[in-house]
C-alpha cells in the first residue's frame, strides 16, 4: 500500500473527479477530495500530491504552486498549468517544439495589423477563455476594434479561421501516449461539446497521435487534452487543455481515461 496521499482539489464534484478518486483508491492511492475554498499556509509543509481539478487560472495557479512548493508535488506542474491556461504562451511553446498551429498574433491594441497579416474572417479571443465563450468572428477592421474595445483588458488573441470540416478533435494524452480521441461536432463554428455539441470516437492515426503528443510534452504536462484540427495544411493544433474534462471522451470511446491518469499519477509518486 502507498501511503502519499493525493488531495484532489475541486471546485464542484463532477464526474471526473469522481472518477478519479475511485481509479486512485483502486490503485493503493488514498484519495482525499477537498473544495479548493481557501489555502492554508501556515503549517508549512504539505503531506500530500495535488491533483488539480479546479476552473479558473486565479484559482489553479496558486493552488499548483502552493503543492509543489510546501507539497510533494503538483499534477499538472506549475509551470505546465501557467502556459496551458494561456492561450498564447501555449502556442510560443508549441512553434518552437516545430508543431503545426494556426497562424496567430497576440493583440496588443487594435486589429488593424492582425487582419492585414492573418486574413479575414478573423477569431478573437482572450488568452485564457474556455469552452468557446468570449470568442468572436470578425471580417472588417471595424468589427476587430469593437470587439477589442468590448473586453477590460485588451491582450487579445488574434488567429487565422482555419477551413475545416464541422467538427474538431480533442485528444486526451496521458505520460506520453494519446489514450483516447473524439471528434466534436456543431453547426457552429465552434466545436466546443459545452455548447451543445455532438462527439464521436476517433481512430487515432500515427500522425495524430504524434503531433498530440508532441503538443502535450512541448507544455510539460503530465495529462491533457490536446484540441486539434484538420486542414488543407494537415493536422493543426489548437491549444492544449492542462485541466481537461474528459467524461465525453470516456463516454464516446469506452477508454477508461481515469484510469489511465490514476495509473500514470502512481507511477510518478512510486518513481
Amino acid at each position: 500500500m502507498i501511503s502519499i496521499e493525493v488531495h484532489i482539489l475541486y471546485d464542484i464534484v463532477r464526474l471526473e473527479e469522481k472518477l478519479l478518486i475511485n481509479e486512485l483508491s483502486k490503485r493503493g492511492l488514498s484519495a482525499r477530495p477537498i473544495r479548493a475554498e481557501f489555502i492554508n499556509i501556515n503549517g508549512g509543509s504539505i503531506n500530500a500530491v495535488g491533483l488539480i481539478r479546479v476552473a479558473g487560472r486565479s484559482k489553479v495557479l496558486p493552488l499548483s504552486f502552493t503543492y509543489q512548493e510546501l507539497g510533494l508535488g503538483s499534477i499538472n506542474p506549475f509551470n505546465s498549468l501557467y502556459i496551458t491556461h494561456d492561450k498564447f504562451l501555449t502556442l510560443v511553446k508549441l512553434i518552437k517544439a516545430g508543431i503545426p498551429t494556426p497562424k496567430s498574433t497576440l493583440l496588443l491594441d487594435h486589429g488593424e495589423e492582425a487582419l492585414s497579416v492573418l486574413g479575414s474572417p478573423l477569431i478573437i479571443k482572450p488568452t485564457d477563455g474556455s469552452w468557446g465563450r468570449l470568442v468572436a468572428l470578425v471580417n472588417t477592421i471595424r468589427e476587430a476594434n469593437l470587439v477589442m474595445r468590448s473586453y477590460d483588458d485588451g491582450v487579445l488573441l488574434g488567429q487565422e479561421y482555419v477551413k475545416k470540416p464541422k467538427r474538431d478533435i480533442r485528444v486526451t494524452v496521458v505520460g506520453e501516449r494519446a489514450v483516447a480521441a473524439i471528434y466534436r461536432y456543431s453547426d457552429d463554428w465552434r466545436t466546443n461539446t459545452a455548447r451543445g455539441g455532438s462527439a464521436a470516437p476517433v481512430k487515432i492515426d500515427p500522425e495524430l497521435e504524434d503531433i498530440s503528443v508532441k503538443a502535450s510534452v512541448a507544455t510539460g504536462s503530465v495529462y491533457s487534452g490536446v484540441d486539434v484540427v484538420e486542414s488543407e495544411r494537415g493536422y493543426l493544433v489548437l491549444e492544449v487543455n492542462g485541466v481537461p474534462e474528459f467524461k465525453n471522451v470516456q463516454r464516446v470511446t469506452g477508454v477508461n481515461v481515469a484510469g489511465e491518469i490514476a495509473e500514470e499519477v502512481a507511477r510518478l509518486i512510486i518513481s
